[in-house]
């Protein structure tokens, strides 16, 4: 990709009601105009790093090196958290340090530099809005193709979240969670189809809410109506549907909600 012309993505939990995102998409486009903005979503439940960090590492490998992704899921803005750009998998990332790059910092030769450089943020920086002020023109600078040296020192122990990859508990058993609720309502686990399908050779076991799950299905025409079940997504991980229904509002679980699987 040609210095200069890059894509910039946006994650970020702030809806799209609000003045928010275009106020961000204006500020990089004063300081870099060539660059091509993507939305990967905007829709992230509020506050929720973990939901941030899973859907971050769903998309940014699908995106060509060189770009540069902007996460903003920031309940410490204003607070001690630091500004963060983390150079990693020939990416850039820029975000605040809550955890929501704890994949990528374990990437071979990630570096990470706290943003402290007044010449990658706007003048008025304000308390409650450095989607705005911090994280958009760092990443249209370093679109622009200003290094990401300049940016600030590089750091060490930027903050990194247990948990995000699930526990296996015994030989036919793990623990995991919902990680993401999409828009039609599935419950997106973190559990990777391909460590466990292979070793379900008669049946499976899916607690999940107040509910057990034990039919798989191939696509979503096999569920029947009503009907709870297993299906692996795009993702390569387990899903809880329910055909042509809000399967988390059915059984009332969000995000974070603990998963158990047994197979046999």
């Amino acid at each position: 990709m040609t210095r200069g012309n890059r894509i910039i993505t946006l994650l970020t939990d702030f809806g799209t009601k609000d003045h928010y995102v275009g106020v961000m998409k204006g500020v990089i486009a004063g300081i870099a105009p060539k660059a091509q903005v993507i939305d990967i979503s905007h829709e992230i439940e509020p506050f929720q790093v973990s939901e941030a960090r899973f859907l971050l590492k769903q998309s940014w490998p699908y995106f060509p090196k060189g770009t540069v992704h902007v996460c903003v899921v920031d309940p410490g803005v204003g607070g001690a958290r630091r500004a963060l750009c983390v150079e990693a998998g020939g990416h850039l990332f820029v975000g605040p340090d809550n955890g929501l790059f704890t994949d990528l910092l374990q990437l071979k030769g990630a570096r990470t530099r706290e943003i402290t450089s007044v010449k990658f943020m706007l003048k008025n920086v304000s308390q409650t809005f450095h989607g705005r002020d911090v994280f958009a023109p760092s990443a249209a600078h370093m679109s622009a193709g200003v290094p990401p040296a300049r940016a600030g020192k590089l750091v060490h122990d930027a903050t990194r979240l247990p948990g995000g990859e699930p526990l296996r508990t015994g030989r036919r058993f793990w623990q995991g969670e919902v990680a993401h609720i999409d828009r039609f309502g599935n419950a997106v686990t973190n559990l990777e189809a391909a460590e466990f399908l292979p070793l379900a050779v008669k049946g499976f076991k899916l607690n999940i809410g107040f509910k057990t799950v034990t039919k798989l299905v191939r696509s979503y025409e096999e569920a029947s109506a009503g009907e709870p079940v297993a299906i692996v997504g795009s993702a390569g991980t387990l899903e809880v549907s329910i055909k042509e229904a809000a399967a988390a509002k059915k059984l009332g679980i969000g995000v974070g909600a603990p998963v158990e699987l047994e197979v046999w």
